[in-house]
């Protein structure tokens, strides 16, 4: 309010500086403000819910009792950590006895091909010796793929949950011990309208935050998009990755997302400049020419509005001087004067004031 009454007092003052002045038709007081590049982007809301990149519950192949836990429950654990093992008494008895196996087979082979050497046994014999080690490996190898089936190790970097037996238990194939997650990067799944498609692609940027982060703002790019349309919702599912270096985001999360699609920098204008007339819209530009700086309307095609401002796609060049204030009183190829906007200051107007009062006040006191 304040500022509109100063505005309209400094263009009363401009415009009567004299009777004759006026008649004349003396040129128009504007505020100008020259053309400047802002950033411009489509912003797209959605609600999305974390989930962790690789989540695993884990089992074991075989059931047996529970001899050892070398975990705890929420502990962070490195690949291949050992977890959990089973009873191994009767497993470890049939790997010795396999190595055995291997080695007594070994040891035959030997035999035999210092034979052959000497001509004393065909090659039939050494070929059945040559079968027998590789039988008796090959049952040594699955005798300790069944010992290691008996032990849980990690199978990637991650965070456990609770764990759901303890020692002596017996476990059954398939029995959850723990759930495992890498949340070193979290995936955010959320819904895009269809429309968007030509929008949204991998590599887009998206900003998320939640309620259970006040304050927080996260940074993320689209991964993926789904191969489908889902035909009820008419959109599309949206899988992006959120770095979660501080370990802040947990799974499970609900978040407010918005994608940022198509980024750039173009020219814009404040919207208070821009003068629409039918379908058209025009905006009036401050020219040097020869009888001094004059108005020239300039047809313009608008992008999008942001912030106060527009976005200029076509008609101006960046340092073109835009009439923001005072159109009313312009007309094309009608003179102007260019105001500095620090007239409206209050310092200004008390300065003015000041000014004004010293002589009346000297007056007053002869």
């Amino acid at each position: 309010m304040i500022r509109t009454y100063l505005l309209t007092l400094v263009f009363i003052l401009a415009s009567s500086a004299g009777p004759a002045f006026a008649q004349r038709g003396g040129p128009a007081s504007v505020f100008v403000e020259p053309v400047q590049e802002q950033s411009f982007s489509r912003e797209i809301e959605a609600l999305g819910t974390l989930e962790p990149n690789e989540q695993v519950d884990l089992t074991l192949n075989v059931a047996d009792r529970v001899t050892s836990i070398f975990f705890d429950d929420g502990q962070r654990v490195r690949e291949g950590k050992t977890l959990l093992s089973l009873a191994q008494r009767e497993q470890v008895a049939l790997v010795e006895a396999s190595e055995a196996t291997v080695e007594e087979a070994r040891r035959q082979l030997e035999r035999i091909s210092r034979l052959t050497e000497a001509d004393a046994v065909s090659q039939s014999e050494l070929d059945a010796a040559q079968r027998n080690l590789d039988s008796a490996e090959a049952n040594l190898r699955a005798v300790q793929s069944r010992q290691r089936d008996r032990v849980l190790v990690a199978p990637f970097d991650g965070v456990l949950g609770f764990r759901q037996v303890s020692v002596g238990s017996f476990v059954r194939a398939g029995d959850v011990v723990a759930t495992l997650i890498d949340d070193s990067e979290m995936n955010l799944d959320f819904d895009v309208p269809s429309t968007f498609l030509r929008s949204v692609q991998p590599g887009t940027a998206i900003f998320a935050e939640t309620d259970d982060l006040p304050g927080e703002l996260f940074e993320g790019t689209i991964a993926t998009l789904d191969n489908r349309i889902d035909p009820i919702t008419r959109s599309v599912r949206a899988r992006a990755s959120l770095p979660n270096d501080d370990l802040l985001l947990r799974s499970g999360m609900f978040m407010r997302v918005t994608v940022t699609a198509e980024p750039r920098v173009n020219l814009a204008v404040p919207e208070s400049a821009i003068q629409p007339i039918g379908p058209q819209s025009f905006v009036w530009v401050v020219r040097e020419e020869e009888d001094g700086r004059v108005a020239r309307r300039i047809l313009v095609e608008l992008g999008q509005r942001s912030n106060g401002y527009v976005e200029v796609r076509d008609g101006l060049d960046r340092g073109d001087l835009i009439i923001t204030e005072g159109i009313i009183r312009v007309r094309e190829g009608s003179p102007v004067v260019i105001r500095d906007r620090d007239i409206l200051e209050p310092e200004s107007m008390v300065l003015g004031n000041g000014a004004a009062a010293g002589p009346s006040a000297q007056g007053a006191g002869n």
